[in-house]
């Protein structure tokens, strides 16, 4: 089965590439050369295209090139619906300091853009699925069903904006010292975040039925042991038949002290085990990538299921911590995923002959500069894709 393919990847002022035009494999990339030299912004702007967010930075101005006004990445991607043209223009300087573009038109809400480019992305930073906090699984979490249900990136937005809205009503109160909380100004907040409460748990639990026996089997066929059975369990914070609006008017002198709302899905976790043991204190460091690795490879089976096409599959580092044996059998689950693979040595895929590879480096004025050093097997004719409109 063959799935979404990027026929071609355009940037302009985006990191340290101050202009490249790509023509990716429809099936293995390889990116390889030394730490710094630009091998991860390639798949961070494949990762903006299709979420409209890096997967590493916290502010857009990070991404555009230093000294410059504006920086944008495009991508002409092919699938079962067709092709498309998707472009990310960032203007940190503007008042709307992102804008996103459809097939050259421009669309009226990031929401648009879910569901044109699906990718699934493994980095270092995945690490702390296992080792840190509930915030970072949750956020793999929406990220992926955001990417195959835009209603639900919605219901997230009108619940984190009246969220923040009630927060900053308790915020004031807490600083005049009030001795009542205004229920009329407090009541149509907490409403928005109890209706859009239930979709967003709805839509978990359901992406959770699936997404946990996947990630138990992608477990057992990297690790390659049966002795080990890994778990990956829904935890909500709110039940189901919670009426999560009353919750949240019996605790608001709690929240108002603690500054943060105490129930509601933005609390909620998965919780990672093995052999019954919780993986946070417990596992090795080889085990937490086998489980981070394994929860990445389960959502790309998901996306196949839900959709009927395999995402585009982002390895940005991952080949130097596994032996030759795992990183056989994680190239082997791959399937026919269009895969971008980054290292700093070829060799890392030594024997993986029917693979594009491409050498990353710096010039003297640390820019990157790619280089095609093998062009793969031979790439299917498609239509010449117009160029972008970055101005």
């Amino acid at each position: 089965m063959r799935g979404t393919v990027i026929e071609t990847l355009r940037l302009k002022h985006f990191r340290n590439y101050p202009e490249l035009t790509l023509s990716p494999h429809p099936g293995l990339n390889l990116l390889f050369g030394p730490n710094g030299a630009g091998k991860t912004n390639i798949l961070e702007a494949i990762h903006y295209c299709a979420l409209g967010k890096s997967h590493r930075a916290g502010s857009d101005r990070e991404v555009v090139e230093r000294e410059e006004d504006a920086g944008a990445c495009a991508v002409t991607v092919r699938g079962t619906m067709g092709r498309s043209e998707i472009m990310v223009r960032l203007t940190p300087g503007e008042p709307r300091k992102k804008t996103v573009w459809i097939d050259r038109k421009k669309a009226e809400r990031l929401a648009d853009l879910m569901g044109h480019v699906r990718c699934v992305i493994f980095s270092p930073e995945d690490l702390s699925l296992v080792r840190e906090g509930p915030s970072q699984r949750r956020r793999y979490l929406d990220m992926m069903i955001c990417q195959l249900d835009p209603m639900y990136f919605m219901a997230l937005q009108r619940y984190a904006r009246a969220m923040e809205e009630r927060g900053a009503l308790l915020r004031e109160a807490r600083k005049q010292e009030a001795a009542s909380l205004p229920d009329a100004l407090l009541a149509p907040y907490e409403a928005i975040m109890a209706a859009e409460s239930r979709s967003i748990i709805a839509r978990r639990r359901q992406a959770m039925a699936r997404l946990a026996p996947l990630a138990a089997e992608k477990y057992g066929a990297i690790a390659g042991d049966g002795g080990e059975q890994f778990r990956v369990d829904y935890s909500p914070n709110v039940a189901e038949e919670e009426d999560l609006a009353r919750t949240l008017r019996e605790h608001r002198w709690v929240d108002m002290n603690r500054g943060a709302a105490t129930h509601g899905p933005h609390r909620e976790d998965l919780a990672l085990s093995l052999n019954g043991r919780e993986m946070k204190l417990y596992a090795s460091q080889g085990q937490v990538r086998t489980a981070a690795l394994a929860l990445k490879l389960a959502q790309l089976l998901l996306f196949r299921e839900e959709t009927g096409e395999m995402p585009v599959l982002l390895l940005d580092d991952v080949m130097s911590e596994l032996d030759m044996r795992r990183r056989t059998r994680l190239l082997g689950e791959i399937g026919d995923a269009q895969t971008f693979v980054t290292c700093t040595d070829e060799s890392d895929l030594e024997g993986f002959r029917d693979c594009r590879t491409c050498h990353v480096t710096l010039t003297e004025d640390r820019r990157a500069r790619l280089e095609e050093t093998r062009p793969g097997p031979p790439v299917p004719d498609a239509p010449a894709a117009e160029e972008p409109d970055f101005s």
